[in-house]
């Protein structure tokens, strides 16, 4: 079933970047991606007419969103999003990078350490944006940062689909529908992944997490085919996918090593950088991380043990996740205000939290 859409771009937004190229009107396109990473305003002025109408027709809920859920999705990740994010940094891109075939789409313009770096920005806006309260309402910061990734993934396909040496046989097209889907389950899946961090989530929590990327599947132009009906199908999914695609490659283990240390980066001193890589170890499979090339976990994966025995031995409701929250949190806490400040190629970089979410996590504006 999955080995089609291996073969498989998104027509919609295929069909407006082609014309986009062939009116010869690039630059303005351009300047609205390069906004993903600031998204200081929604829709930069006079885009082509391709992309306004792209944009008035892409924007409305599929029939069977339900609000109720999406509300509730957001709203857990109000409450967890620091050890989401977290989650999102040691488990998610790990195993994006796992997947040898998706992984050399990235590395395929060289610049790794500048990949890295601007998909970490990229995605974490991404994740904000969309699940900051009013964040997929009509014409909210979500759906707009959705839509624009949608062309973004369209403008790598355009690309790469024309260089001779790229072969599509092999590694399928660029940017692909197995692909996309498999990296929307990264994010939709996390609650149960932190779970091995002492967090606890509720069946229905869960569901309405999953829920909540679903609709986001849906605005990033993800096939209906193959989005998952629900969590028991999107778990089905995602360990068909990781039966199929996860490999070992040089791709991917460049990406993880740069991931790592601009990580360690993030965190204060050096005493605890063993922690980036005892977390990826502890939240990701032995099959991720032989593929990616990961290190060996030092002292620090000891402090994994007590994260879930102290959770273990919680009674009381307000206290199951105090010292698993207490770690995970200041870690994420140290990445996203790192990011604040974070450069690229030289260039800085505006990275937005939603104001909704800074009150929640009492970050500073």
């Amino acid at each position: 079933m999955l080995e089609p859409f291996r073969a498989m771009g998104e027509p919609v937004a295929d069909e407006v970047i082609q014309r986009v190229f062939a009116d010869n009107e690039v630059d303005s396109v351009n300047r609205m991606l390069r906004s993903i990473q600031s998204n200081v305003h929604l829709v930069p002025a006079e885009m082509p007419d391709a992309v306004e109408d792209y944009l008035n027709q892409t924007d409305d809920w599929p029939e069977w969103a339900d609000a109720e859920k999406v509300r509730l999705g957001q709203r857990l990740f109000q409450r967890y999003g620091m050890q989401m994010t977290l989650a999102y940094f040691t488990w998610s891109l790990p195993c994006c990078y796992s997947w040898a075939k998706a992984a050399k789409v990235l590395t395929w313009t060289g610049g790794i350490d500048k990949h890295v770096h601007r998909r970490i920005i990229e995605t974490a806006q991404f994740v904000l944006d969309v699940m900051a309260e009013g964040g997929l309402e009509p014409k909210g910061f979500g759906v707009r940062t959705a839509q624009k990734i949608r062309l973004l993934h369209a403008t790598i396909r355009y690309h790469l689909g024309r260089d001779p040496e790229w072969r599509a046989a092999e590694w399928g097209t660029p940017a692909n529908q197995e692909d996309h889907v498999a990296t929307l389950l990264t994010l939709a899946l996390v609650p149960r992944v932190l779970t091995q961090l002492g967090l606890d989530f509720t069946r229905e929590e869960e569901d309405a997490y999953f829920h909540c990327w679903k609709v986001i599947g849906h605005f990033l132009g993800i096939h209906p085919e193959l989005l998952p009906r629900d969590l028991e199908d999107a778990e089905q999914l995602w360990e068909a996918i990781q039966r199929r695609q996860v490999r070992p490659s040089e791709d991917g283990v460049a990406l993880t090593r740069s991931l790592v240390e601009y990580l360690k980066m993030r965190i204060p001193g050096t005493m605890m950088d063993g922690i980036v890589v005892s977390t990826m170890r502890e939240l990701c499979s032995e099959a991720v991380a032989d593929a990616v090339g990961l290190e060996k976990a030092d002292w620090t994966r000891h402090l994994m043990g007590p994260m879930r025995w102290m959770f273990f031995l919680s009674d009381e409701a307000q206290d199951r996740t105090n010292f698993a929250a207490k770690i995970s949190a200041s870690l994420s806490r140290k990445l996203l205000e790192g990011l604040h400040s974070s450069e690229t190629g030289g260039s800085r970089v505006t990275f937005q939290i939603p104001r909704s979410l800074q009150e929640s996590w009492n970050l500073g504006g």
